[in-house]
């Protein structure tokens, strides 16, 4: 791959995270961080056990481990055994987990409103399928 070619990846990897403010340290001011709230997100897509999620995310075992817990504490998140193997335990959101999740998930619909506020509405396709061939290719 071509210097240049990196160079303007990187670039738009800046840009990206800096337009969605990934770097912020709490997501969407919130008080949750984007691990935070992507793992609740994706305990609610399905994703029901830290080796899934590991297996997703690849992510430490022990930080991922220190997440987990902190959303239980915080009764955001529930341990279970699993009914077929005790070893195993099934993530659920709770009642306010659900809350929490729905409260990011609007705020990140804003976002993403506001950013594309300036964009007709004969481009989003355009810009969709753009994002789409990305993710098919770098998937492939």
């Amino acid at each position: 791959m071509k210097k240049e070619d990196i160079y303007n990846i990187r670039e738009f990897d800046r840009f990206y995270t800096n337009v969605l403010q990934l770097t912020d340290k709490y997501h969407l001011h919130t008080k949750f961080t984007i691990l935070e709230s992507r793992i609740l997100l994706e305990i609610n897509r399905g994703v029901n056990t830290a080796n899934q999620l590991l297996s997703l995310l690849k992510l430490d075992k022990g930080y991922i481990s220190r997440v987990l817990k902190k959303l239980e504490t915080e009764n955001l998140i529930t341990k279970k055994a699993d009914s077929k193997d005790l070893r195993i335990k099934v993530l659920a959101l709770t009642d306010d987990g659900k809350q929490a999740l729905e409260d990011i998930n609007q705020r990140a619909d804003n976002q993403i409103d506001k950013l594309f506020s300036n964009v007709s509405e004969s481009e989003i396709p355009e810009i969709i399928d753009a994002m789409k061939k990305i993710q098919t290719k770098l998937n492939q």
